[in-house]
């Protein structure tokens, strides 16, 4: 299955708002990691054992375990998974605290990649 992916611009977009609303600086602390994580979603996205879930645990492992910005870090791992999932005809069915706390146990390294998708496929539906 074709899914439709974050484009780079997208997710410092996301941060800028969030920093602009929220408070904290803008921009990556790493362009490269940025490029990377953007690279590796595009790679793994023509694989066709790759699941929604996978793809959009990339985006959330990536931004909210390897802190890729300067602050906002974990809101925008949420945003960008929420975007996706929305863009590929789902949503997530867990309310903002229990995605934080996810996205916590993500960020402090105590859940794994693959665990975080596990968790996503328990708690994505289709939208509508």
């Amino acid at each position: 299955m074709a899914y439709t992916l974050l484009h780079e611009e997208t997710i410092p977009a996301i941060q800028a708002e969030l920093a602009a609303q929220y408070g904290g600086e803008t921009g990556t602390r790493e362009l490269s990691m940025l490029r990377m994580l953007i690279a590796r979603a595009e790679v793994l996205s023509e694989s066709h054992s790759t699941d929604l879930a996978s793809l959009a645990a990339i985006y959330g492992y990536g931004l909210a375990h390897d802190q890729l910005f300067q602050s906002q870090n974990l809101p925008t791992a949420l945003l960008a998974i929420e975007l996706f999932l929305g863009l590929n005809g789902h949503r997530l069915v867990a309310d903002d605290t229990t995605c934080f706390l996810g996205l916590t146990v993500v960020a402090d390294g105590e859940l794994s990649a693959e665990a975080f998708a596990s968790w996503i496929r328990t708690h994505i539906a289709p939208a509508g």
